[in-house]
């Protein structure tokens, strides 16, 4: 088979280029430089992009692409049949890839992990999807794929997120290529997350010689972190964690005002109901200390990535091609092109904690799969690794099923 044929030292060599590359969420210019990058892959690949967000200097870049038979519009139905989103930024200050730059770890003469900040989230996953798109347009032009990558994912997507609901929705089936998960499992449900910052006003007073004046905002947040606290429901999938408490002036002062912020992550939408119902409670009632004042403010909220129907319908394709997908890897392993002890794992799907676009996306009620890119290790630390034979097994698994979902 053609897709055999996977261009390893290419993808290595401009993997070194971009993790090399600083993109913070906020280093705009950063973001930049690895835009254009991804954004000459693109052009290099035979895709049609698009700037979206790319020249305004106080806005984080997203970019678009598209393979060229979508430049002619479908007169039925939805204008992509494919829509593969993934993000340029990390979560890595400035100055990290000089310190942390990209190195690869070799077993038996074979480069088996690639490490540096952003390698696994997800700049591996963001190149992996050009490649994949530059195969299907040379094999199946025919094919009506989407690319979009912006740079604001890691800290909630608020700036792009206009752009990722709007092609969402003209997409039949939508692929988010955050890192897969152990044993190559696909994840098909993420938990959503509200987030509150929770205000406590209260009286001054001097701590020594009169503080019965005083009114205690610490103290009242106290009795609210431990009455938020208790709405915590692991076997429903719940948790409610304060983060984050400031308080206070001096040691000698009844302190006049304490701010939280607490983020409550849910799966089913009927527990964030309940959660919802006692902060409503909690902000009427009469606080426990008397002169202080309570007041909730909901700061951000990302609804969960949910199994409904017809992403079960995705899921079950996606499991139906999987005998041919691990008959390839049995291949590719006799041919050498990947190691003996590289497992052909069947097909999966987890649950995940954590948040990405695909809640962004969810709004759109169309069929999402996350964890589509190549997998690895540590995320978000110094160690952070990409495992360098998930990047030939997605391309193949890839390059394979979407040709066949559309037979």
């Amino acid at each position: 088979m053609k897709n055999f044929d996977f261009p390893l030292d290419r993808f290595l060599t401009e993997l070194e280029t971009v993790i090399n590359m600083d993109s913070g969420t906020s280093d705009l210019e950063g973001c930049r430089k690895v835009a254009s990058f991804y954004k000459g892959r693109m052009k290099e690949a035979g895709l049609l992009t698009q700037n979206l967000y790319f020249e305004d200097e106080n806005a984080n870049p997203v970019i678009g692409a598209i393979t060229p038979v979508c430049a002619r519009p479908r007169m039925n139905g939805k204008p992509y049949d494919f829509l593969l989103v993934g993000h340029m930024d990390t979560v890595f200050p400035s100055g990290t890839a000089a310190a942390r730059p990209f190195r690869l770890e070799y077993e038996d003469g074979r480069p088996v992990r690639a490490y540096g900040p952003g390698t696994v989230d997800m700049k591996a996953g963001a190149l992996l999807m050009i490649y994949i798109a530059e195969y299907l347009t040379a094999h199946h032009p025919e094919l009506r794929i989407a690319l979009l990558l912006n740079s604001d994912e890691e800290t909630g997507s608020a700036g792009s997120l206009e752009k990722l609901l709007f092609w969402g929705g003209q997409a039949e089936y939508t692929f988010v290529f955050e890192g897969g998960r152990k044993q190559d499992q696909f994840v098909s449900q993420r938990k959503g997350c509200n987030k509150y910052e929770i205000r406590v006003s209260g009286v001054a007073a001097h701590a020594g010689t009169a503080p019965w004046n005083g009114a205690n905002a610490i103290v009242q947040m106290g009795h609210l972190v431990t009455a938020l606290d208790a709405l915590k429901n692991y076997s429903r999938g719940t948790s409610v964690n304060v983060g984050l408490i400031s308080g206070g002036t001096a040691l000698n002062v009844v302190p006049d005002s304490c701010t939280a912020q607490m983020e409550v992550r849910y799966s089913d939408p009927k527990e964030m109901t309940r959660v919802k119902r006692v902060i409503d409670k909690l902000s009427r009632r009469r606080p426990d200390v008397e002169g202080t004042r309570v007041e909730f403010e909901l700061l951000r909220s990302t609804p969960p990535l949910q199994e409904f129907a017809y992403t079960r319908k995705l899921m079950d394709k996606m499991r139906a091609y999987g005998p041919q997908y691990q008959a390839d890897l049995q291949a590719l392993v006799d041919s050498g092109l990947l190691p003996e002890d590289c497992p052909a794992y069947p097909v999966d799907f987890v649950a995940a904690g954590g948040l990405s676009d695909a809640n962004r996306l969810a709004a759109c009620h169309l069929p999402i799969i996350d964890g589509c890119g190549p997998g690895g290790g540590n995320p978000h630390r110094p160690d952070e690794f990409l495992t360098i034979d998930t990047v030939v097994k997605r391309f193949i698994y890839f390059t394979g099923l979407l040709p066949w979902m559309k037979q």
